[in-house]
């Protein structure tokens, strides 16, 4: 049985110190990582995986809670270190006050803290309506896999289009793009590293990201799309020069988009996913179409007077 300072604990918790440093280095939210947590060491249960996703040791937590305390003039609880490690380890439950702290400590609700279950439904007819059938709070592992399993699986085109995720050029996806484009074509449609629209919307992330600095995007992001698509013929890059609030991905008859917000990473967005037959598809292919037209040269106006292009990938 594992218990709260034995030596297979410690290693649990550097398990878990770099799942944390992963998902900073892949701008995930907390939540995203705390999922990733659960699911990579099952022997962690939730309240201790929100602990470690937030890189607070527990005496730093019962600090944060002795403030939100005190901050509604109440008297501090001066929580233990061994107390909160029963919490964690499920051998004692909180009281509900206590649990009402840990939520807002968390900023999260109490199921996703392991104390209750979430009873709450979604309407199937009302997204059946629409045209949803999946879709993900945020990007997280669950939805770079669908992304990765749908392309293993395409049979018709695989079309990516947005800032470009850092996720697309890592090595453990470029070879599933390799492979999918000896059967579909594989188009791959990034903001041009130097145009203005490029530059405004890094004005707004919280954070630095990749394509705030040009150099490194060609160096991080594009070279490797690059060198893909010289291994693989059928990948086809292109660069496109205008603003976009989200993300598009059509693997056949699904698309994915992924929504980017003011002051937020675009992996903070939600990732919603449609699926042929519905309006929200048809405004999604219809975007995708479009493109697809333009590197033909095919710019007609107004955008060609507002110097809208999308042409071939040029990489130094």
């Amino acid at each position: 049985m594992v218990n709260g300072n034995g030596s297979n604990r410690r290693s649990l918790e550097r398990q878990a110190a770099e799942i944390r440093l992963d998902g900073l280095r892949r701008g995930l939210t907390t939540e995203a990582v705390v999922e990733s947590i659960i699911r990579r060491i099952p022997e962690v249960a939730a309240l201790e995986a929100w602990r470690l996703a937030n890189g607070w040791s527990r005496e730093e937590v019962s600090a944060r809670l002795d403030q939100l305390y005190v901050a509604d003039g109440l008297e501090p609880p001066n929580v233990d270190s061994s107390t909160l490690c029963r919490w964690e380890l499920g051998h004692r439950r909180p009281n509900e006050e206590r649990i009402e702290y840990f939520c807002r400590l968390y900023r999260t609700r109490p199921d996703r803290l392991g104390f209750g279950t979430d009873h709450g439904e979604a309407n199937p007819t009302h997204l059946q309506r629409v045209g949803i059938i999946g879709a993900f709070p945020y990007t997280n592992e669950e939805s770079e896999e669908d992304l990765t399993d749908r392309i293993r699986g395409a049979r018709e085109r695989v079309n990516l289009f947005g800032l470009t995720r850092s996720f697309y050029a890592r090595e453990e996806f470029l070879p599933v793009l390799e492979e999918a484009a000896q059967r579909v074509p594989v188009r791959v449609y990034v903001m041009d590293p130097y145009c203005d629209s490029r530059r405004d919307r890094y004005r707004i992330e919280p954070a630095e990201a990749a394509m705030e600095d040009p150099a490194r995007y060609i160096r991080e992001i594009l070279r490797p799309l690059r060198a893909a698509a010289e291994r693989a013929p059928g990948i086809r890059l292109y660069s496109y020069n205008f603003p976009c609030s989200f993300a598009m991905e059509e693997v056949d008859d699904v698309t994915r988009i992924m929504l980017y917000g003011h002051g937020k990473r675009g992996t903070h967005g939600p990732v919603l996913l449609f699926q042929d037959g519905g309006a929200a598809h048809t405004f999604v292919v219809d975007q995708l179409r479009w493109l697809e037209r333009m590197t033909q040269g095919e710019t007609p106006e107004p955008w060609m007077s507002k110097g809208i292009e999308v042409k071939p990938l040029e990489v130094a």
